[in-house]
């Protein structure tokens, strides 16, 4: 969570939640983000987070529990949940929509569960070569250890997203409109 606070922050910042909204906060882990969210929609607002993990939400339901914060937590996988329909104002994920095996299935189930003008807002990781943080170390290892095939592509994991264009294509097809990709870049010090 603290090596992926600055980049929190700023999709926070840019999905722009305000008191009394409703959020939906897809693949929450360990519960940062929705409790970030949940200081931004209070009061009035309230935030559910969903995930596949129970360890990180069992981690997520405590931090929940000792800051009283307007957070509900599920296990449930967003991509086939029968989710609320028309119940959020905003669906927000750090790196957790990646994974999903069936993206526009997944994005539509989201959409319908968005009011009218809800607004959608993640951040995934671009190409593997634009993210040193894994790239070094697999190049490190590769000298040493047989590198793996290499996944299909589009395959479910970190870096599925990297392709803009796809990304837009997807959304498009799920229902979403004015669809807008935004390159960020940071360097992270310890």
């Amino acid at each position: 969570d603290r090596m992926l606070a600055p980049l929190s922050a700023v999709v926070i910042d840019r999905a722009a939640p305000v008191a009394g909204e409703q959020v939906l906060d897809i693949g929450c882990g360990c519960g940062d983000t929705s409790m970030a969210l949940a200081r931004r929609v209070a009061p009035g607002g309230a935030v559910t987070g969903v995930d596949i993990s129970t360890p990180m939400l069992n981690v997520a339901r405590q931090r929940a529990a000792d800051d009283d914060l307007p957070v509900t937590l599920f296990n449930a996988d967003a991509e086939t949940h029968g989710l609320t329909l028309e119940s959020f104002d905003l669906a927000f994920s750090r790196f957790g929509v990646m994974f999903f095996n069936n993206p526009q299935a997944a994005f539509t189930n989201i959409g319908g569960a968005l009011k009218s003008g809800g607004r959608l807002t993640f951040v995934c990781w671009r190409a593997l070569s634009h993210n040193p943080w894994a790239l070094i170390p697999f190049e490190a290892v590769s000298s040493v250890v047989p590198a793996p095939e290499p996944p299909a592509p589009h395959a479910p994991g970190p870096f599925a997203f990297a392709d803009d264009e796809r990304v837009k294509g997807i959304l498009t097809a799920a229902g979403f409109t004015d669809v807008a990709v935004d390159g960020y870049e940071s360097i992270m010090k310890n």
